[in-house]
């Protein structure tokens, strides 16, 4: 009982730690303005209303999110082995595998919340999209700006908050943002449903297309394999060359199949490295939710299974590299 009371004290820690990041908040920020954004610019339905806004919104939420699992799993545990504050814990009744895994599940819940918030932005950037609309009241296309206005308004409301908090009772700006940020988005797409396309008051109905889900799902579990990558070069490199590793893991790991798959019969290298490298592929399907599809939850569970395995065995390797560092106090 006592070692999970550290373990948890340590994740939280660990999640404030990163909260308190700027460069976490001002990654946060642009995800949810660029994602509102773009329906209210788009000129081109490249044949299927809401597919840019959609696309592009899951494209935001891996990219920005990608940056924050690098820069928060890459600067958190190096950080604290360079400043000797790792040395500190360590000389109390606290093991070496419970610090690592606490470093991983703090980052991942700031993830989750990243995660939650950007996919919420998601569903309302493609109900915000230009559409054709045909009742009695109005036939043509319709731009639900009310909607589009309010998701862009949130990140401004967020951060005055923030601010005013800051002011009355001295906390800290960033972590304060950022989970303000996420509060205004759910509280916008709560209050969308009481409105129609129009911008008039309905009966509830979130309007949204459900289907976008299991996308951005997979997306999460993309950038918990990416933090465990993270996490576990941190224990070997600084911050500056993790987050480069982790942009070669990355860069690698989308050209896998062209590069090692397709020779992996015949080399036995090649299959290696096929197998060894993270397939970025396997969570990115927005191809799937083309002209009304949907992602199979089989697939879903298949995927989650990978990045769960794959994740698991990252970490283990993190925690035998991590038993061997020598810290300094």
């Amino acid at each position: 009982m006592q070692r999970m009371r550290q373990f948890l004290t340590l994740t939280r820690l660990t999640a404030v730690e990163t909260l308190r990041q700027p460069i976490c908040l001002l990654l946060a920020v642009a995800c949810i303005l660029l994602t509102a954004a773009t329906p209210m610019v788009v000129m081109h339905k490249f044949g299927e209303e809401g597919k840019l806004a959609r696309d592009s919104g899951l494209a935001f939420h891996f990219v920005c999110g990608l940056l924050i699992a690098g820069t928060a799993a890459g600067s958190s545990l190096a950080r604290e082995l360079r400043k000797g504050t790792a040395s500190a814990i360590l000389s109390k009744p606290v093991t070496r595998d419970a610090l690592f895994l606490a470093k991983y599940a703090g980052i991942a819940c700031v993830l989750l919340l990243f995660s939650a918030t950007a996919a919420l932005a998601t569903l309302m950037c493609e109900r915000v999209e230009e559409r054709f609309v045909s009742t009695p009241a109005l036939t043509g296309y319709v731009t639900d700006w009310q909607t589009g206005n309010l998701l862009l308004a949130a990140p401004v409301a967020a951060l005055l908050l923030a601010g005013l908090l800051n002011y009355l009772r001295r906390g800290a700006f960033s972590s304060s943002a950022f989970v303000l940020l996420a509060l205004c988005v759910a509280a916008v797409f709560a209050v969308s449903g009481f409105f129609d396309r129009t911008g008039r008051f309905a009966p509830f109905d979130l309007r949204v297309a459900w289907r976008i889900l299991p996308a951005a799902l997979l997306v999460t579990m993309a950038l918990l394999v990416l933090a465990a990558l993270a996490v576990a070069l941190s224990t070997r490199l600084r911050p500056g060359p993790t987050l480069a590793g982790c942009g070669v893991l990355f860069m690698a790991g989308l050209v896998s199949d062209y590069l090692f798959g397709q020779h992996a019969a015949t080399s036995a290298a090649a299959a290696f490295l096929h197998a060894a490298l993270p397939n970025w592929q396997h969570f990115w399907v927005t191809d799937a939710l083309s002209a009304g599809g949907h992602i199979p939850l089989p697939y879903v569970l298949r995927a989650a299974g990978y990045g769960v395995l794959y994740a698991g065995g990252v970490l283990a390797f993190g925690i035998l590299s991590f038993r061997g560092v020598e810290v300094q106090g």
